[in-house]
């Protein structure tokens, strides 16, 4: 990227949607790993998979205790890998996802992957499922198997951005591109920029409210997406 950015995706509701697939993944995993018949809700937004795990279990009035919880994430990533084919097939990539991480790519100068609630290989399969994962490096992003909060994220991709690469990013070096009002809170949390896109459940004006300046309706519009990037790396450089 243009002036040596770091640039992390979030990815459902961002990059792809999944069209209910996921919650008929974790409906197996609950099977699996409990007996019961599904009755979660998986309505809250930028949880990370573990997270969003323990929050399932508790709605179906089990305490997610260490070794269940392991055993379910398990049960999920098996079942959400499972799903590829319905992934592709019923799912599908937003408006301007292609062309906004060509683009940034194309650039030169950064690096760009994700930050994500999905663990690693579910983020890479919902990537790969619709062709997304070229211009992604997936070796420095950072997952929802690394830590519980997503507040806790970004310093794993700093981490691994330095071991691989000798590079360290500074918080205003490192943008984050997410839907939701937990993208923002991670961003500000570590001082680096954000750029909030509304094209998931949570309206602009909420994303602004959480503290995000720089705000986008979708990534349709290529040229509006690296301008919102060098716009936030500006702001957050100035404090």
């Amino acid at each position: 990227m243009g002036g040596g950015l770091l640039v992390l995706w979030d990815i459902d509701q961002t990059l792809i949607v999944t069209a209910g697939v996921a919650t008929r993944a974790y409906a197996d995993a609950v099977r699996a790993t409990l007996g019961l018949d599904w009755r979660g809700d998986m309505s809250y937004n930028g949880l990370t998979e573990r997270a969003m795990a323990a929050r399932v279990l508790r709605q179906h009035d089990v305490e997610p205790e260490p070794e269940l919880l392991a055993r379910f994430l398990v049960n999920i990533e098996g079942a959400l890998l499972d799903r590829t084919e319905d992934m592709r097939a019923q799912g599908r990539a937003l408006a301007g996802a292609h062309a906004a991480l060509a683009a940034i790519a194309a650039e030169g100068g950064g690096r760009q992957s994700v930050l994500t609630g999905n663990v690693r290989s579910v983020a890479e399969m919902k990537l790969r499922a619709f062709d997304l994962h070229t211009w992604v490096d997936f070796g420095i992003g950072a997952y929802g198997d690394d830590e519980f909060e997503r507040n806790a994220l970004i310093p794993h991709a700093w981490r691994r951005t330095e071991a691989r690469y000798g590079e360290r990013y500074s918080p205003a070096g490192t943008v984050i591109l997410g839907d939701t009002v937990r993208d923002v809170e991670a961003a500000l949390t570590h001082g680096a920029a954000i750029v909030a896109v509304a094209s998931g459940t949570t309206p602009s004006e909420a994303l602004r409210e959480a503290g995000a300046e720089v705000v986008l309706d979708d990534l349709a519009d290529t040229a509006a997406v690296l301008a919102a990037i060098q716009s936030a790396a500006k702001l957050a450089a100035r404090g």
